[in-house]
């Protein structure tokens, strides 16, 4: 079995046989090692337990069942060893409406009200407005993975917008706002202190490695005006949650680990993002935690 799915693309073709055709949100049967759901989310499916690259399984309340993976599983990959943009190409193929979205959709603009729903809740929206209503002069916002176009179409017309991704789907080619990146980064003609207002990036960077994430935040105060903002989403462990069933794969240490389709991605302990942040400079104005889930509001000194 290893050798058949040794390759992110040989994965997802097995992770569709198991998909609904109907409804790719949901598998049509349990494979072997998912347990406790009425309804298993297809983007949980791995194929850890049948590559015996599982140490342990920890049943915790409620059924649910908490994977402790190898080290092999962690490399295999990881987006520090693997082609990301040809990653999220390849997710996009087989799971159009996964791959930017951690909710049930049935169609583009149901991905999209869901991500600004994401936002709004956590209160980035709501600031970001705000800061475009308060300026004096359309301010220049630049967004980290754009997806579908969602905060793109809730604020064009009041702002200076940039986006960059992986992939520019097809349903906004036809606009100039969007970059398509080969690699993990701001490219480095952005990266001018006079130029970006805010920078904004809803549900990415747990699916960035840490590496990359720390890359963005460092270049992301390159980017920014003095004064400017960082507005930010991630999953972050705590001492107060690391038990939590929210983290379904833990290595030996206990670290999370964020797991899409094989790929785990390391999450950060809050100690480390704090101390990252503070040494490139970064404010924190704002920061709240639900569960795993990080949304952060920084300030550029």
């Amino acid at each position: 079995m290893e050798n058949q799915l040794s390759t992110y693309k040989d994965s997802f073709k097995f992770f569709k046989f198991y998909a609904y055709k109907t409804n790719e949100y949901y598998l049509k049967a349990k494979p072997f090692g998912i347990v406790g759901f009425k309804k298993v989310p297809t983007k949980v499916l791995h194929t850890f337990m049948i590559e015996k690259l599982v140490l342990e399984e920890k049943e915790l309340i409620n059924r649910q069942a908490r994977t402790v993976v190898k080290k092999k599983a962690i490399e295999r990959f990881h987006p520090n060893n693997i082609n990301n943009k040809d990653f999220w190409i390849t997710s996009r193929k087989y799971f159009p409406l996964l791959s930017v979205c951690g909710a049930e959709s049935k169609n583009i603009q149901q991905v999209n009200r869901q991500t600004l729903k994401m936002s709004r809740d956590m209160g980035l929206l709501g600031f970001l407005n705000k800061f475009i209503a308060n300026s004096t002069k359309k301010p220049t916002i630049l967004e980290i993975g754009f997806g579908y176009g969602n905060l793109f179409f809730e604020i064009k017309d009041k702002c200076n917008y940039i986006g960059i991704d992986y992939v520019v789907h097809k349903s906004l080619k036809k606009y100039k706002n969007f970059i398509e990146i080969n690699e993990s980064g701001i490219p480095d003609y952005l990266l001018n202190e006079n130029y970006v207002d805010v920078l904004y990036c809803v549900n990415v960077l747990q699916h960035c490695s840490q590496k990359d994430r720390f890359k963005y935040f460092q270049q992301g105060y390159e980017a920014l005006k003095p004064g400017g903002y960082f507005l930010f989403t991630e999953f972050i462990m705590t001492e107060k949650n690391k038990n939590d069933i929210c983290w379904g794969v833990v290595d030996e240490s206990g670290r999370g680990y964020t797991h899409f389709f094989n790929q785990l991605t390391e999450c950060d302990w809050d100690y480390e993002l704090y101390a990252e942040l503070n040494k490139i400079g970064f404010e924190i104005i704002e920061s709240v935690i639900g569960g795993n889930s990080l949304a952060m509001l920084i300030r550029k000194k």
